[in-house]
């Protein structure tokens, strides 16, 4: 890409576009939210560097992919001069591939589960919010809304095999 206005803002775009597939990627591969936050910076100014490089026509995901695989190995080498990670780049590599391969299915799983979530009441959904972005424990809601610990850990059981029913009829007619 030249960089002419209309070519930088398609690049911007193309850019933000793939933000959270990236982040998914790389939270994949280290396993840790602010690591993957830190790396896909590091990612998009790298990115921003080699904007001239990207070829028209080829798939911007798959060259923002590329450098953040670069970006994480780089990553778990300084982790691995400081003795914090235990695998090396012949797994990254292979989980690299796995996560791209199945990259397009998480994208659509991912606004299934969105639609899902819009059909459930509100007790629900501050169930799975207090579970998932909380750090309270059951143990505190059960004692707000005056429901066991028990209960609730039975009715996230419940939410959870019906989003996955409901995300998997979503998906079904497209596989077809």
């Amino acid at each position: 890409m030249g960089d002419d206005g209309d070519n930088i803002d398609e690049f911007v775009t193309e850019l933000t576009r793939v933000q959270v597939d990236l982040f998914y990627f790389i939270r994949a591969l280290t396993g840790d939210m602010h690591a993957a936050m830190d790396i896909r910076q590091s990612v998009n100014m790298v990115l921003w560097k080699k904007r001239e490089k990207f070829q028209r026509g080829t798939s911007f995901k798959n060259w923002s992919f590329q450098v953040a695989q670069l970006e994480v190995k780089n990553f778990l080498r300084a982790k691995r001069r400081s003795r914090q990670v235990a695998f090396d780049e012949k797994l990254l590599d292979l989980l690299a591939s796995e996560f791209h391969e199945a990259g397009e299915e998480l994208s659509e799983r991912r606004v299934a589960l969105s639609n899902c979530l819009t059909k459930l009441t509100a007790k629900d959904e501050e169930l799975l919010r207090h579970r998932y972005w909380s750090n309270a424990t059951l143990d505190v809601l059960a004692e707000r809304t005056q429901r066991s610990a028990g209960t609730l850990k039975a009715r996230l059981h419940q939410l959870r095999a019906s989003l996955r029913r409901c995300i998997e009829s979503q998906l079904e007619p497209e596989r077809t």
